[in-house]
């Protein structure tokens, strides 16, 4: 399902592009979950468990400006398209520093926003988000891989650590974890940081030579001799 973040601190301007947003995903028979903000603060916040695929965004609100939101946001979350909606022409040279997709000058005109809706939605792959279906204690888990933070392995156990909290883990397995990996998770999305720790590396906030910190603040271990591969993947990761 798309996913679609609205935010902007006057109410009018909300409504208008709430509006226009619910108009233009009916006209396209497109699913999507749409959630309206008045502050950037609770933005940022929410759209960490949220993972918007289009944040639309204004520029001038209380405290941190729509631009300094976007450099939050896109730090945790490179892929996602940023639309900004604004009053202010002067910042337009500015916003291009979080690589939006456009700058729409305020009153938002519905055939405007259509037009940057369909050129987002060119750059989004609904139908390849992953998951993996896991074999657990009384039959069967599928998991999204944009839930799962980290695995860790333990006993013969993989446990899969979600970003809601919860813990998931598979029945017992005759197999190692790297070889448990290369069969279940040879795509790239995770790298192995540790004998029996691998990490979601979208869910990496700090990295270190000898430790990552994911998105909860957990702290995991990283091997000398794999640090040079998990700094690679973070670094494709953040700045593709």
């Amino acid at each position: 399902m798309l996913k679609i973040a609205i935010c902007d601190d006057r109410e009018e301007d909300r409504e208008v592009v709430y509006t226009h947003v619910q108009h233009f995903c009916e006209e396209r028979l497109q699913q999507a979950e749409i959630k309206v903000f008045s502050h950037p603060d609770t933005l940022i916040y929410e759209c960490e468990k949220f993972c918007p695929h289009i944040y639309i965004l204004d520029i001038v609100m209380p405290m941190i400006n729509g631009i300094q939101a976007a450099r939050e946001l896109r730090w945790n979350q490179p892929e996602a398209q940023i639309i900004f909606v604004t009053s202010e022409r002067s910042f337009a040279l500015e916003s291009f520093d979080v690589n939006p997709i456009n700058y729409i000058l305020k009153p938002v005109k519905k055939e405007k926003l259509f037009a940057t809706l369909s050129l987002a939605m060119k750059h989004i792959h609904l139908e390849e988000e992953k998951t993996v279906t896991l074999k657990v204690k009384g039959g069967y888990r599928t998991l999204h891989l944009n839930d799962i933070m980290y695995m860790d392995y333990r006993n013969h156990v993989v446990s899969y650590h979600l970003l809601s909290g919860e813990i998931i883990s598979t029945s017992t397995l005759r197999i190692g974890f790297t070889e448990y990996l290369n069969q279940n998770h040879a795509g790239g999305d995770f790298v192995q940081c540790h004998e029996s720790v691998a990490v979601n590396v979208r869910f990496i906030d700090r990295l270190t030579r000898t430790d990552i910190i994911v998105r909860n603040q957990e702290i995991l271990p990283v091997s000398k001799s794999r640090y040079t591969q998990v700094f690679e993947e973070y670094m494709s990761y953040r700045f593709r």
